[in-house]
């Protein structure tokens, strides 16, 4: 899991970071808000923002987070506590808002609670990939790993359906459209899938089609 961290305080960006760390996150972090803008590529599963920073706000950051990616979970932790505030941040969308000075157990506590429900569409295969059905993106640790549409469409439909047989009739209907496509076909797209899963994740199921082994 990846994290974006913005904050301008060094020592308490430096404890956040080393502590998100020991608990296996990978941090990505700013102190500027103007250079996160200008350098971070947001393949993170969630961000955490200061609001006061230089270069650029982190009401700013999460514009621009809503424009690129709206479903990357982000916590505002901030020391201003006027409603107004916080009112704000809610209604730019961010998920949680905590308030400085806190606890790091207790920024972990809300970070992983919102990982949790972020994770509900993304399907680990194996110790590195997973797979977001709703995104129908495949990732290996935080890196995108590139697949054709008729790859991805492949893939989740096998996800979604399982441990249970797909049928080369299914996969032409719902990948296909039911336009005509001879087996050799989805033959060459699922041997390309195996090059990039685990060795016999995909089975294939003599005369009927293939199931996915996770």
């Amino acid at each position: 899991m990846k994290v974006i961290l913005l904050e301008d305080e060094y020592l308490l960006n430096a404890n956040v970071k080393e502590y998100l760390e020991l608990k296996g996150m990978v941090v990505e972090s700013y102190t500027d808000g103007g250079e996160l803008l200008q350098t971070c590529s947001l393949e993170a599963d969630m961000a955490i923002l200061d609001i006061q920073t230089p270069g650029a706000t982190g009401y700013e950051v999460l514009e621009w987070i809503k424009r690129v990616n709206p479903k990357t979970p982000t916590i505002f932790m901030s020391a201003y506590t006027d409603i107004q505030s916080i009112r704000k941040g809610y209604q730019l969308g961010c998920a949680d808002y905590l308030k400085k000075p806190f606890n790091l157990e207790e920024l972990w506590l809300r970070a992983q609670q919102l990982l949790d429900g972020a994770n509900k569409t993304k399907i680990a295969l194996g110790d590195s990939l997973t797979f977001d059905v709703e995104a129908e993106q495949l990732y290996s640790q935080s890196e995108i790993v590139k697949l054709t549409k008729i790859q991805r469409k492949i893939l989740k439909l096998l996800i979604e359906n399982r441990k249970v047989t797909i049928t080369y009739s299914l996969l032409i209907s719902e990948v296909w459209h039911d336009f005509y496509i001879k087996e050799n076909t989805i033959a060459s797209h699922i041997r390309d899938l195996r090059r990039l899963l685990p060795e016999g994740m995909i089975q294939s199921v003599r005369a009927e089609g293939y199931r996915l082994n996770v």
